[in-house]
């Protein structure tokens, strides 16, 4: 009898770090069910749009091709706004020195001041 009461303590022992280490005893909310895949939209993509992204789930994991189109839209996104940065800082530079072919300040001071009379 002693030692059918020790092979059940044993058990509950062994039960009980296991339920432990899988995390049968875990006190966090239970996950939100999975729900329809939410992709990008067609037109410009912002932060939110990639915070609120949902990828459909597959067996082992979420489905590698949506995954796959998600990431090369993104790249093309990201290589589109690195363009237009380009584009627009070259623009700058450009103004930039279109603003500075006007005369030099030291030639349109000297033009400003009246000649000194005191050298005659």
């Amino acid at each position: 009898m002693v030692l059918v009461v020790e092979i059940v303590i044993v058990a509950a022992v062994v039960f009980a770090v296991a339920a432990l280490a899988v995390g049968r005893f875990d006190r966090l909310t239970p996950a939100p069910p999975d729900s329809a895949s939410v992709g990008l939209p067609a037109d410009t993509v912002t932060a939110g749009d990639v915070t609120h992204l949902r990828f459909a789930m597959a067996l082992r994991g979420y489905r590698m091709a949506e995954v796959d189109a998600v990431l090369l839209r993104l790249a093309e996104e990201l290589a589109w706004r690195d363009e237009e940065l380009a584009r627009r800082d070259d623009e700058l530079v450009r103004l930039a020195t279109f603003a500075r072919i006007g005369p030099e300040p030291a030639a349109a001071e000297r033009s400003a001041t009246p000649p000194n009379k005191s050298q005659d």
